[in-house]
């Protein structure tokens, strides 16, 4: 049966944005009527203390004057208690309501007390609630959480993709990718790029810390087979991508990274160390290899070990084999559809 949904969370953005596009592309080619609103466009608009006031205001006239058979939020792990109040207006005029929480598998033990039984309390109001990983559900269910939960984790449309990919052994350059902090071990792959001076390495991401864009700004200078692109999207993110050997990302966070399944569908052996979901996207030698964030010779050794084994065209042939299998909208299209019934 088609049905009128509310989506409610942005468009613009990083890997929640990119979910929301899909999971909004999916329902609206299966024919389901749809409306929008848009949290981070309101945000580029209206002075932040406000946006959310005005959010909620939209979102209760929308659902009255609109009547959708149901609201399908996306939100954060952070900021879950003022994103969540969405669901209690939706389920005050009587609508559906579909939480899809992008948070960490340790759930409870990166949560304060308070936030985690904030989590669990909201089920007053969630009908439905998907997570990202199996660990994240069961931490919910084992803890009180009744009401019906899925596990649907992050995917990528593959429309956009490059059609024809270079051999991984043919390939000349190592990347990172993703938000440029200490966290995600940017610093430890520096020193890996001085210490194999004959191989280029590139990074994409964006800084928002100004202290970390001078120490690394400045330690640019001195690392001459170093390039810094900024952030890049959609066709410059994905040549980038296809033109890499190695994704290099040593990260300390507990995290279910769209840059892995980016870069494994796409050909790019990654280098990355084994914290939050990761194990679930890569498989220590079969997809890709786990280093440690602190152990920079060891990134070293790898790097070394691997860069021209022609082995490694089957690991990277293994990697877009098992993204396309798990990690795309074609790969969970039925399951999402039949959440919503």
């Amino acid at each position: 049966m088609k049905k009128k949904i509310l989506f409610i969370g942005g468009t613009t953005g990083g890997g929640v944005a990119t979910i929301n596009n899909e999971v909004i592309r999916i329902f609206r080619k299966a024919g389901h009527d749809y409306a929008l609103i848009d949290t981070e466009k309101m945000k580029s608009k209206v002075p932040a203390p406000v946006v959310y006031i005005l959010c909620y205001v939209i979102a209760f006239f929308e659902i009255l004057v609109g009547k959708p058979d149901l609201v399908y939020l996306q939100l954060a792990q952070t900021g879950y208690s003022h994103q969540s109040f969405f669901l209690a207006i939706a389920k005050f005029l009587g609508r559906e309501t579909i939480a899809h929480l992008h948070a960490k598998s340790d759930l409870k033990g990166t949560t304060t007390e308070r936030q985690f039984k904030r989590i669990i309390s909201s089920q007053k109001y969630t009908d439905k609630m998907i997570l990202l990983t199996k660990p994240c559900m069961d931490d919910l269910v084992k803890n009180g959480w009744n009401k019906p939960a899925y596990v649907i984790p992050n995917f990528i449309s593959t429309d956009d993709l490059p059609t024809r990919l270079e051999p991984v052994t043919q390939r000349k350059q190592m990347l990172y990718l993703g938000r440029m902090n200490w966290e995600k071990g940017i610093y430890e792959i520096l020193d890996v790029a001085r210490r194999l001076g004959d191989e280029k390495f590139v990074f994409i991401g964006n800084i928002d810390n100004e202290q970390d864009r001078k120490k690394f700004t400045t330690e640019l200078e001195s690392t001459k087979n170093v390039q810094w692109l900024g952030p890049a999207y959609g066709d410059a993110k994905y040549t980038e991508i296809a033109r890499s050997k190695f994704l290099i990302f040593p990260t300390r966070r507990d995290e279910f990274p769209m840059t892995l399944i980016e870069s494994t569908i796409l050909g790019c052996v990654p280098l990355v160390s084994n914290t939050g979901s990761i194990d679930e996207i890569v498989r220590d030698g079969y997809n890709g290899f786990f280093i440690s964030p602190d152990d920079v010779e060891g990134i070293i050794e790898k790097i070394l070990q691997w860069k021209d084994n022609p082995v490694l065209q089957k690991i990277s042939e293994n990697g877009i084999e098992y993204a396309r299998s798990n990690f795309t909208s074609e790969a969970v299209e039925e399951k999402l559809l039949g959440i919503v019934g």
